[in-house]
């Protein structure tokens, strides 16, 4: 296939620092206290990073192999509609737009605005998640507009937002012998190889969300140069990179204080930070989580109207989405106004007391949907139509996609069937979820399609 590279703006640099903003998230910041209640102690949260880690980059070196065969943007959408069917394409894409970026941009941005502007500094009159909704637009201002300004503005913030955190490293370690770490296990351990096997892979579940961002290069594949030969080797550069960041953040986070105050917590890397070195660095580190939730914003407005407006050009999608020469400015405006509401319908549900705020159950869904679609996305490297177009089927290459696979698909088997919370299994309700999605998007395909063909005959 001929690569497309009319706006070719991302070089190896930018593709890799792309990988990193989308990864470093909310949940490297969050999730090990929930880790840490199902593991029981600070080495079993340190393994479930690094096995995450190992699959993220599995799921790199078959996302790599796609990348290589079909050097276009559309992510998911392009590489199961061409090798499997325009549905499973849709569906994908259809992921995308209600979970794997909108719902990932909202959740990321009302994070943001309770880490940068805390109640003690939230100005009078100022209501909750007006900063978030202001987040999300501007970004997505940025990035329709002006194109090449925010990608400079995207690798500026990566950067710094990469200084701060390997500073509060470096105090970190600078602090070994004075500060009195923890490695005990909490209370209730699991006591059995099965229990223990069952903890790890209900945290690989949400953990695979702060992985998730491996793949996105492959949403800009067709504005980069050389796509089939850089894109795969962004992912890998930027998967090992931050794999290597969230063990050692780990290894602080849940070592820096008795276990008992970071258990089932969500602000773990301020409390760590606090206990290290007082409000200064817990102020450090809140500025370091700010730039990454931004980074992960700025990454995720960037990359996902890529995926519809993809869709618009196949035909799949109303083709007003389509990119023109200008770039994906409607798509880039459709997927702000969906994250931009969805902040303000969560905000409204709060307020009236329909919902109440749960982000480990928000992680799990999450989690949930975009780990069954890039496996079977990754699956489909073993068909045989995409095996004889590849140049290379190493058997190192074929492990590695195999075990990103199964390990992906055991996690949420696992989790539906025994995730419980407060005794009650809340495993299925939360794979209902995923199955909504789907259906919702079967609809929407059914409706997509009766519209195109309406205005065909037309």
């Amino acid at each position: 296939m001929t690569e497309r590279n009319t706006h070719a703006r991302f070089d190896v640099v930018s593709l890799t620092l792309l990988v990193v903003a989308s990864m470093i998230g909310v949940g490297i910041f969050t999730t090990s206290g929930y880790t840490l209640g199902a593991v029981a102690s600070p080495a079993g949260v340190i393994l479930c990073w690094v096995l995450g880690g190992i699959i993220a980059l599995c799921g790199a070196t078959a996302y790599g192999r796609l990348a290589s065969l079909m050097p276009q943007s559309g992510g998911e959408y392009l590489y199961l509609s061409r090798t499997l069917h325009p549905l499973a394409g849709f569906l994908a894409g259809w992921i995308s737009l209600t979970a794997g970026f909108s719902g990932a941009i909202a959740t990321a941005a009302v994070a943001f605005e309770q880490y940068a502007m805390p109640d003690t500094l939230r100005p009078v009159g100022m209501p909750e998640d007006a900063l978030a909704v202001t987040v999300v637009i501007l970004f997505g201002l940025i990035h329709g507009l002006k194109p090449g300004f925010g990608k400079i503005t995207q690798n500026v913030v990566v950067a710094v937002k990469i200084v701060a955190l390997t500073t509060f490293l470096g105090i970190a370690a600078s602090r070994i012998g004075i500060h009195d770490w923890h490695f005990s296990a909490v209370e209730n351990s699991p006591t059995t190889i099965r229990q223990s096997a069952t903890a790890i892979a209900n945290s690989l579940v949400w953990i695979s969300l702060s992985y998730a961002g491996f793949n996105a290069a492959i949403y800009v594949a067709g504005e980069s140069r050389e796509a089939a030969r850089m894109v795969p080797r962004a992912l890998l550069l930027g998967t090992a990179a931050v794999t290597v960041l969230y063990v050692l953040l780990n290894l602080v986070f849940v070592t820096a204080t008795p276990t008992s105050a970071i258990v089932g917590q969500e602000p773990v890397a301020a409390i760590a930070a606090n206990a290290i070195g007082g409000p200064n660095l817990e102020r450090l580190i809140r500025i370091a989580v700010s730039l990454g939730l931004l980074s992960s914003i700025s990454g995720m407005i960037m990359t996902g109207p890529r995926v519809y407006s993809q869709m618009a050009s196949d035909n799949v999608f109303p083709t007003v989405f389509s990119i023109d020469r200008s770039g994906p400015r409607l798509a880039i405006g459709l997927q702000t106004g969906i994250a931009a509401g969805l902040i303000l319908i969560q905000h409204f549900l709060v307020s009236t007391g329909l919902l109440e705020s749960s982000l480990l159950g928000l992680f799990i869904y999450l989690g949930t949907t975009l780990s069954i679609s890039s496996a079977c996305c990754a699956a489909t490297v073993f068909l045989p139509g995409v095996r004889k177009q590849l140049n290379s089927c190493s058997l190192a290459g074929d492990i590695a996609c195999s075990v990103y696979v199964v390990a992906t698909l055991v996690s949420v088997l696992v989790m539906a069937l025994s995730h419980q919370v407060d005794g009650k299994s809340q495993g299925a309700w939360h794979l209902s979820g995923a199955v909504l999605t789907l259906v919702t998007g079967g609809i929407a395909w059914k409706v997509f399609r009766s519209y195109i063909a309406q205005n065909d005959r037309t």
